[in-house]
């Protein structure tokens, strides 16, 4: 069977061209019940076996994808600078919550990574980064100023 696109010579069996991948387009053939009797023949001499030969089979080659003109590389979406300039405003934040006013400064870093991550188209960029290192620093702040006193006990006073 030969391709209709490319002209590659195929087995009968193949569904697609093995040289352009394009369906193949099988020949209808005449059902059993309607082909035509031919007359029964006088037993001739066996008839001598040619050989087959085929064509040589071609490698199959895979074409690169068609790249525009003008566009040797993929683009990449441009980085959200607003988003990432708030999340590094939420570390700052986040850090500066350890010093003075840990609660207030804490949730608002906290606020502020989780806003920088929500408007972020990508969550696996530096904003998601950036801002859950926020989250995570507003939130140890918390957690060490609840449990100082456990953590960092006062030493005992002698009178």
């Amino acid at each position: 069977m030969f391709c209709g696109e490319c002209g590659t010579q195929n087995p009968d069996t193949n569904q697609f061209c093995r040289n352009c991948g394009k369906p193949l387009k099988k020949n209808r053939q005449v059902s059993p019940a309607l082909q035509p009797v031919a007359a029964p023949q006088p037993p001739a001499a066996a008839p001598v076996a040619q050989p087959v030969s085929y064509p040589p089979l071609q490698p199959v080659t895979r074409q690169p994808p068609v790249v525009p003109a003008g566009n040797a590389m993929p683009v990449k979406p441009p980085l959200n600078r607003g988003m990432l300039a708030l999340g590094i405003v939420g570390v700052v934040v986040g850090i500066a919550s350890w010093f003075r006013y840990p609660y207030i400064l804490a949730v608002l870093a906290m606020v502020l990574g989780a806003v920088a991550i929500a408007k972020s188209g990508k969550k696996t960029g530096a904003v998601s980064i950036i801002g859950g290192i926020a989250i995570l620093i507003g939130i140890a702040c918390i957690v060490v100023d609840i449990f100082y006193f456990t953590i960092f006990p006062p030493p005992a006073l002698d009178f």
